[in-house]
């Protein structure tokens, strides 16, 4: 193990100080958690029979990002020896690249340890070799270092990048945002991104700016309409609300003239927690109780739990007059207690926190609405899902099983260790087809796609149900279905049998071909239920291609 305290591995600039880290000779070998579920999860991604050694991983190098990797150290054997650790960036490689200020550093989060854990998913789905791949640990915590470890990986010519995180407030979900920016130099330098979708699903509202007289937006029908609901089951518990509004620019802190507030009451209207600084655009410098961003948070440490029939709701104010019918706005509801309970009084197994008025889509965010990321979910009713704000399918790549189960006694599950998986196979697969990219890897999710549409008697055919209520196309999935043409028209000038592309949309997904017509695909049974919620917006779940099939996907897209 190597730690590098700054800049580029010593590679782009001079006077680099670089500290050994390995431990004495003398010492005895410290014990270390590692995946004990490896070869079964090796298995069913069906890596196991088709590359049981890959003997070139060692030429493949992958950067994973994140806020932390506690306990990298070199003491102890998580990683390949060759793992290098950058917690800190060189001011002359920030100055170079113009990635803020080069007095602004910031640390690892102290203790977490969940950039660790991806990197030893990466590395056993990989099959542990001692000699790889390269991995490079690279400090990603806030919107700043994420740019700069983006740039650090592009400058170590890295193959993939994994990283499990999204950023709630960097963007309008449709691919851009300052945060997409600085993944868009990643794509071009060629590297294969792979992002975790999060774990929002069944966390998240999406509307309109609808005003009432009283300047509170209608959120829903029926009684108390300017409200949104959400249960807390536990005392003491930890619950972020946040809402965001789609007025995000191209650039970091561009500012707005929209102003929405964030208020949080109990069941009998008592504000228990209120969000209202003002929004002020890009020429004004923003004071106190002041931001750039379109964006209001709460965060509640210690709210307690409440009994049914008394949840928490949660309203929007708008304080500038200047929306419009194309404004949307979101509203996450998240918490640090993700894992399921029992409730005392019907012995069932229920979420700690729910919101009872959350849409069952529309839950990707940033960098996992990219269009040229591979954004990788689950199978869990937590992964989110999407499309996104201009009507792409999102996950592009579905892992039916993610459990991770280390040698310490820790458990987990979810899209973040479903992407880490996959960036274990796609560094085996780059090992295996050096000139392997992202759309060789679409383009075997689409035929994995095709295989399972033969037989799947949940679609049907828009001659065999047709949805009983049109709902008219927003400018984005109007250019969405526009782009997919193009992309058509590209599969079939390649030769493509079959070429087609799929669009989602409220009315249902469209199936795009070069024929210029686009035919519905409708989900049979009710559009709000969990089958649909999942099967109609998700993929086959993965499975890795032989050898030779990878080589067939190769040679076809050249």
């Amino acid at each position: 193990m190597r730690r590098y305290g700054a800049g580029l591995a010593g590679l782009l600039f001079a006077g680099m100080i670089v500290v050994a880290v390995e431990p004495p000779a003398t010492l005895a070998p410290q014990s270390a958690s590692k995946l004990t579920n490896a070869e079964n999860a090796r298995r069913k991604l069906g890596l196991y029979a088709s590359y049981p050694a890959v003997p070139t991983i060692g030429q493949v190098k992958v950067a994973i990002l994140d806020s932390g990797f506690d306990r990298i150290d070199g003491k102890r054997p998580y990683l390949p020896k060759s793992a290098v650790l950058v917690e800190h960036y060189d001011p002359e490689f920030i100055k170079t690249f113009k990635l803020g200020e080069p007095d602004f550093q910031k640390a690892f989060v102290p203790g977490e340890s969940h950039g660790r854990s991806m990197a030893q998913i990466v590395w056993a789905a990989t099959g542990n070799a001692p000699f790889g791949p390269k991995f490079f640990l690279l400090n990603a915590n806030g919107p700043t270092l994420f740019r700069r470890a983006v740039r650090y990986a592009i400058e170590q010519k890295v193959d993939v990048i994994l990283f499990s995180g999204t950023f709630e407030g960097a963007g309008n979900y449709d691919g851009r945002g300052p945060i997409n920016l600085a993944v868009d130099e990643a794509i071009a330098a060629g590297i294969i991104w792979v992002n975790a979708t999060g774990n929002a699903g069944g966390m998240v509202y999406n509307g309109p700016v609808a005003v009432d007289a009283d300047g509170y937006l209608k959120l829903r029908t029926g009684t108390d309409p300017t409200a949104l609901r959400f249960a807390n089951r536990l005392d003491e518990n930890a619950v972020t609300v946040t809402l965001t509004w789609n007025d995000y620019r191209d650039a970091e802190d561009a500012g707005t003239d929209k102003d929405l507030d964030l208020i949080v009451e109990d069941w009998l209207g008592r504000v228990v927690g209120e969000s209202k600084l003002k929004q002020v655009p890009a020429d004004k410098t923003a004071g106190l109780g002041e931001t750039k961003n379109p964006r209001e948070r709460l965060i509640f440490t210690d709210l307690p739990a409440n009994l049914t029939g008394q949840e928490y709701r949660i309203r929007v104010k708008a304080k500038s007059a200047n929306f419009g019918p194309l404004d949307r706005i979101r509203i996450l509801v998240s918490t640090t207690r993700v894992a399921p309970i029992t409730d005392p009084d019907t012995t069932k197994t229920i979420v700690p926190v729910e919101f009872l008025d959350a849409q069952p889509r529309g839950e990707i965010y940033p960098p996992a609405d990219h269009a040229g990321v591979l954004a990788v979910g689950d199978s869990t009713a937590q992964s989110a899902v999407g499309p996104t704000a201009d009507g792409r399918l999102k996950p592009d790549v579905l892992i039916a099983d993610s459990v991770a189960r280390f040698s310490n006694g820790d458990e987990s599950v979810g899209s973040s260790n479903a992407a880490a998986y996959f960036a274990g196979v796609v560094a085996v697969l780059k090992a295996t087809e050096p000139t392997l990219t992202t759309a060789h890897l679409r383009e075997w999710v689409r035929q994995l796609d095709r295989k399972k549409a033969v037989v799947d008697t949940r679609l049907r055919t828009a001659e065999e149900q047709i949805p009983s209520e049109v709902v008219p196309l927003s400018p984005n999935q109007q250019r969405a279905l526009r782009y997919a043409t193009i992309t058509v028209e590209q599969q079939r000038r390649r030769g493509d049998k079959n070429p087609e592309v799929f669009v989602s949309s409220p009315g249902g997904t469209t199936v795009v071909t070069p024929r210029g017509t686009n035919t519905p695909v409708v989900q049979v049974g009710s559009t709000t239920s969990e089958v649909s919620r999942r099967e109609s917006l998700a993929h086959t779940p993965w499975l890795t291609p032989t050898p030779r099939e990878l080589a067939g996907v190769v040679r076809q897209i050249r």
